[in-house]
């Protein structure tokens, strides 16, 4: 088979994208058995299989559309579907002018006669319509559907739920960062092997019609590019909660291997799928700084630089790649910013390509994920508290008056141009970080208490800890920021209730203070303090 035709069977507009029951053309399917990857949720999966399922068992394999679910089921069908009834596909109807909600009452109905165990595909948007939409003759697997989607558990033995959000495809912890699986996946598409089928294809090509295709393949074949690939996923599932199925990953190889340019283009290139739109917002040519705007304006106006000059040359003889836009070669020395090329040129820009926030959301998630209670992890978890988020929370808190945070005091309220406040005594409730489960990498819970009276834990993200920087560098934020400030409002409303109980209060006009005291014991208010 033609490399060209081989690589389009990863796209998701292929015939193949989907799997059934049915067979496929032979090369078609050597190639996805040789590329697939077994995860945990399938180890796990198999584990259920082979564990002591009685006839009334229901297993709930449920995620979203093609994180792989089929692939697994057909993995196993054929091995257990004398003891076990395997229903690949929730969304099947088994007439004509039944709908999907139907098909399910149907099949409980058949499972409830049948002496099998019964293993279904599922996404978690069908599991909410049949737990709200069911036949009430299934209202015992209708209650363990609601019992799991609110809260996780499983109310019965004979239902079991594996769910594909529960087994996240990245890693932050012990001090490693990346994406095991997305990492395996990637080198099986270029490794070198007689059982890759890609490879065997990719070398007749090279042999008989080279071209763009097969460059791109060998761009991917480094390590390193493909580290920096993983890297940029990460950072478009932290930054905006990326959903990344197996389907979605092969279907973005097509694009980096078959896409209209060169493979560093290719990244950056929005339109063909949500996850190279999502990717496209990382582009480094967005990135403003004195060497990239330097670089971008010298090159298209011919001026010349021996040390590019040099490296050009360099680039040629190593890779074979020649005639490159500047926005083009700035994208190359950002994914090859890991690998020495003739005068390293293009690693002069590896400062400008840095993403500290990024890397501050990453250390502050291990902060949390490991919190033990020693003193170094306690130390450093209260200075991030207390400069950062705290920090930032009292500054929102007194934007009407921002004189109050250099007193430590927050904004509750104004009466006839007169602001009233007191003391924010906001601290960080480490009891409560220790106990606390992360099952997310894309957030983590934040524990707080005002005095000795905690507050409601709330999950922070790497775009709310990237507002609460902006705000402690002083940025006022607007309607662009919407959704975050619904949390930010949320959180101070919930502080100043707690604050207002204060038995001190500041009154301010702007150019005096006057502090008021509630002393309980004398039942009398205090005036004092005059500023």
């Amino acid at each position: 088979m033609q490399f060209k035709r081989l690589l389009d069977t990863l796209a998701r507009s292929s015939a193949q994208a989907v799997t059934t029951l049915g067979a496929g053309q032979k090369e078609q399917d050597e190639l996805k058995e040789y590329l697939y990857v077994e995860t945990s949720i399938e180890k796990d999966f198999r584990d259920l299989l082979n564990s002591n399922l009685s006839s009334e068992s229901v297993i709930f394999l449920c995620g979203s559309s093609g994180d792989g679910k089929s692939e697994i089921l057909k993995r196993y069908y054929e091995t257990y579907s004398d003891r076990i009834r395997f229903h690949l596909d929730a969304t099947h109807a088994f007439k004509p002018d039944q709908d999907a909600i139907e098909a399910l009452d149907q099949l409980f109905d058949e499972h409830r006669e049948s002496d099998k165990p019964l293993v279904i595909g599922i996404n978690v948007g069908m599991l909410f319509n049949f737990a709200s939409q069911g036949h009430p003759r299934h209202e015992n697997i209708r209650s363990a559907i609601e019992s799991y989607l609110q809260s996780g558990d499983e109310i019965s033995v004979s239902y079991k739920f594996l769910n594909f959000e529960q087994y996240p495809k990245f890693s932050i912890e012990d001090g490693k960062t990346g994406s095991s699986f997305i990492s395996e996946l990637f080198s099986r598409v270029v490794a070198s092997t007689e059982s890759n089928p890609l490879h065997l294809a990719y070398l007749d090509a090279v042999r008989t019609n080279p071209s763009t295709l097969t460059l791109n393949y060998e761009l991917l074949k480094h390590e390193q590019v493909r580290d920096r690939i993983v890297h940029l996923l990460l950072s478009a599932r932290l930054k905006f909660d990326q959903f990344l199925s197996a389907r979605a990953l092969l279907d973005f190889v097509h694009h980096l291997i078959c896409g209209p340019s060169l493979l560093f283009n290719n990244l950056f290139v929005a339109g063909h799928n949500d996850l190279s739109d999502v990717i496209s917002h990382f582009d480094p040519c967005t990135i403003r700084s004195r060497s990239i705007d330097q670089f971008l304006i010298q090159h298209p106006l011919g001026i010349r630089e021996e040390a590019f000059d040099e490296f050009q040359n360099s680039v040629q003889e190593a890779l074979g790649i020649v005639d490159i836009e500047s926005a083009g070669w700035l994208r190359f020395f950002y994914l090859f910013q890991d690998i020495a090329i003739g005068n390293n040129f293009h690693q002069r820009f590896k400062k400008d390509f840095e993403q500290p926030l990024y890397d501050r959301y990453i250390e502050i998630w291990r902060l949390h994920k490991s919190y033990d209670g020693s003193a170094e992890e306690r130390q450093k978890l209260r200075s991030f508290y207390k400069d950062e988020l705290v920090y930032a929370l009292v500054r929102f808190g007194n934007r009407l008056d921002p004189s109050l945070t250099a007193k430590q005091h927050l904004f509750l309220c104004s009466r006839n141009g007169v602001f009233i406040s007191a003391v924010a005594d906001i601290k960080p409730d480490l009891k409560r970080i220790e106990n606390e489960e992360m099952a997310n990498i894309h957030e983590f819970p934040v524990c707080l208490k005002v005095g000795d009276e905690p507050l409601q834990t709330f999950n922070v993200n790497l775009s709310f800890l990237e507002l609460v920087s902006k705000i402690n560098d002083g940025y006022r934020p607007n309607k662009h920021d919407k959704n975050t400030i619904v949390i930010l409002e949320e959180i101070v409303d919930d502080v100043i209730k707690l604050v207002i109980r204060s038995n001190k209060l500041m009154l301010s006009d702007g150019r005096q203070h006057v502090y008021l005291t509630n002393e309980i014991e004398d039942s009398e208010i205090v005036v004092g303090g005059v500023e």
